[in-house]
Parts: C-alpha cells; structure tokens; sequence
C-alpha cells in the first residue's frame, strides 16, 4: 500500500530511523591511502515486535478490542507492536479508519501496521513461536479455530463483546 495513502487516512507517520557512519583508514596499494566511509541505516522495522492478528472480516466491534490489546501490551512494557490484519480482499481499506481511534490513543508504543491475505493464515499459524493476540472478526475460517485450540497456548484469543 502507498505510505501516501496510509498518511492520508491516518493522518501521521512516523518510522524512526537510526543511522551508524564509520570513516576507516585504508590501504590502497603502496604507499597510497584512503578512507573508507561505511554508513548503515537501521528502522524499527527491523526490531522485535509483539503480534496481533486481526483475523477476519474487521469491523467497529473490533476497535475495543485493539485498544485493549494495545493498553495491556503498554501494562506490560511492549515497546512494539505488530498489528496484522487477515483480509480477504487485500484492496480493501475500510480497517485503516477502524484503526485510527486505536492508533490516536496510543503516545508511547511503536506500532506497525501489515496486511496479509487470508489464505496465508493457516501457514503463518504453523510458524509461530511466540505468543500472538488474536482478535477475531466475522467469517474466521473454520481451520484457524482448529488450529486456536491445538495451537497449546501459543495464541491468546482477545474477546470482542463477549465472544
């Protein structure tokens, strides 16, 4: 997706980047010397996040349950977090203004956003290692649930209005 479409719906962007310059003396045959300039330019990207999957057709009821997520990720020091939406039409933007109330009240957390189609999910939920939030939204596929309740643990279902 365009970062000019994600600014325009969100309003704000911001991806801290850190930059790392080394000058080096260097040898360049006999009797010749140089300098050697090597810069490296690391993101956040590149840092650990914590996970949420948002699986399913998204909608206002979910916005609760991200901003929950989002709280006690902060409660528990999360410094990042991922949030990865599970669509089934990957043009579809409708969960960008969904998004902006949760992303609006968090101050102090760096949060990615990623989409994914939906048909990668059962894949990715083979791969994962670490504890991952789900939300869930209408239409999950019945072998993502499956997949939940045999998963031992590793995914911890976020309830939206008492499901």
């Amino acid at each position: 997706m365009p970062l000019s479409v994600i600014t325009s719906i969100l309003g704000l962007v911001e991806l801290p980047l850190s930059l790392r310059i080394t000058l080096s003396r260097i040898r360049l045959g006999e009797g010749l010397e140089g300098f050697q300039l090597t810069t490296k330019v690391g993101s956040v990207l590149g840092q650990r996040f914590s996970e949420v999957w948002i699986v399913g057709e998204p909608g206002e009821d979910m916005v609760e349950a991200l901003k929950r997520v989002v709280r006690d990720s902060t409660s528990r020091g999360v410094k990042r977090l991922k949030l990865v939406f599970y669509l089934r039409g990957p043009r579809d933007l409708n969960y960008l203004n969904l998004l902006r109330p949760v992303l609006l009240e968090n101050v102090s957390m760096s949060i990615v956003v990623e989409e994914r189609p939906i048909k990668n999910l059962l894949d990715d939920a083979r791969l994962v290692k670490d504890e991952v939030n789900v939300v869930m939204g209408s239409m999950v596929p019945i072998e993502f649930m499956k997949a939940v309740e045999l998963s031992g643990g590793k995914f911890k279902v976020v309830g939206v209005h008492g499901r």
